[in-house]
């Protein structure tokens, strides 16, 4: 097993088209005029909020049984899915990252203040942030696991198929992601919400 590392200054540049997918725009022709100048004005002011951090490291993986899959000795997860994913991997890293609760917060207080256009845009934007993240998170994985002669899978998570969110607790004892300011409610949500967490595997 490696260290387990924080990243405290991830370098993310949320793209304008991806915001405008999340609006359900598919070209930049569709969004009308005013719509667009607040949207500008939106993504400038969501770009100086963005804290972006992840904690991650790379875990010795095994498969012992089908449906079975123990990652770092301490997540030992029953799903097919995530069983697919990992069969024939002997190290994955495992990940938590944030957008950091400074964009939530001002989404929030948009919508409380009665700005619900603003605060739907701005959540756009924190949603395509999050995005982004999650895309520079596999990219490191895969610098991390090439350095180690394997390629890598897809991106997995806990409440995706048939991986039991729960599954959040014993991801977090291996990270402490309470190091970047992520928490777990007891519905094994992330807080700030805006957090993304998973396994990709390397074989």
């Amino acid at each position: 097993m490696t260290d387990v590392l924080i990243h405290n200054d991830l370098a993310i540049e949320v793209s304008r088209p991806m915001v405008l997918l999340r609006l359900g725009y598919r070209r930049p022709s569709q969004v009308p005029e005013r719509t667009a100048r607040l949207i500008d004005e939106i993504m400038e002011h969501g770009r100086s909020l963005l804290r972006p951090r992840a904690v991650y490291g790379l875990f010795d993986v095994s498969t012992p049984e089908a449906g079975l899959c123990v990652i770092g000795g301490v997540l030992k997860a029953v799903s097919r899915s995530l069983h697919e994913r990992l069969t024939g991997c002997r190290r994955a890293l495992t990940f938590v990252a944030t957008i950091g609760p400074e964009v939530e917060s001002w989404c929030q207080g948009l919508v409380e203040e009665g700005q619900m256009a603003r605060g739907l845009l701005a959540d756009a934007y924190a949603s395509s942030a999050a995005i982004t993240l999650g895309l520079e998170i596999e990219t490191i994985a895969a610098r991390l696991l090439r350095e180690e002669g394997l390629g890598v899978t897809k991106r997995h998570a806990p409440g995706y198929g048939d991986w039991t969110l729960s599954d959040q607790a014993p991801l977090f004892v291996l990270l402490d992601p309470g190091r970047i300011g992520v928490t777990l409610t007891e519905d094994f949500l992330m807080l700030p919400a805006k957090s993304i967490s998973g396994v990709i595997g390397g074989r």
